[in-house]
């Protein structure tokens, strides 16, 4: 268990081990025991693209932005379904709890990940589906996809587009062609086509209909 406030530094470390351009983000937190300086590490799955050669033979070190710390604190705010953290104290947060693991997944891929364009994936809306108003950062929506409806987390959102961080997998054959959108790849989709989580939603609410 980790008390966050503004004197612990929240770092990534993008690393090249496969040569390849493509570095592994790693969330890394420095802290003090004792006399000793340590570090918790956070490996994630997401791959940042290296922009030059230099950079993809380095490993490179980066604070996390204002962009970060907002939609961490937004996700872990509705992880302890507080709603909204008190501003001002500090927060509790166990980073070695799974769901805290998977919040830094998003986080990682909103800031790193490649964004790909959800036409190809996405099924058309039947106009019966509930459009979801609520584009708020950190927000779980549903995707309706060739693969079924698939959860997703919304990380930004400008205009007509909606960038979502999806947590599912989805596996579709196009013109005879496998195309497959791995969790925590980023997909950028279009107003209309967020719909109320209630469409993926993994545990049964009120207003769920059981099949």
């Amino acid at each position: 268990m980790i008390e966050l406030n503004q004197n612990i530094p929240f770092l990534w470390r993008l690393s090249d081990d496969s040569g390849d351009g493509f570095c592994m983000v790693t969330m890394v937190v420095p802290f003090n025991q004792g006399e000793k300086r340590l570090e918790h590490i956070i490996e994630t799955d997401v791959l940042s693209f290296a922009s030059d050669a230099e950079q993809a033979e380095s490993e490179e070190t980066l604070e996390w932005n204002e962009e970060d710390i907002s939609l961490f604190l937004k996700l872990i705010s509705n992880q302890q379904r507080s709603g909204q953290l008190p501003s001002g104290e500090s927060v509790r947060v166990d980073l070695s709890d799974p769901d805290t693991i998977e919040i830094v997944q998003i986080v990682a891929a909103a800031g790193f990940g490649l964004v790909q364009s959800g036409e190809q994936v996405l099924a058309q809306n039947s106009g019966t589906e509930q459009v979801f108003a609520n584009l708020d950062l950190g927000t779980e929506v549903s995707l309706k996809t060739l693969n079924g409806f698939k959860r997703g987390i919304i990380v930004d959102s400008q205009d007509d587009d909606v960038v979502c961080v999806v947590l599912d997998e989805i596996v579709i054959r196009v013109d005879g062609e496998f195309i497959e959108i791995c969790p925590h790849d980023v997909l950028m989709v279009k107003r209309h086509q967020v719909l109320h989580p209630m469409y993926s939603s993994e545990t049964p609410s009120g207003q769920d209909i059981l099949h």
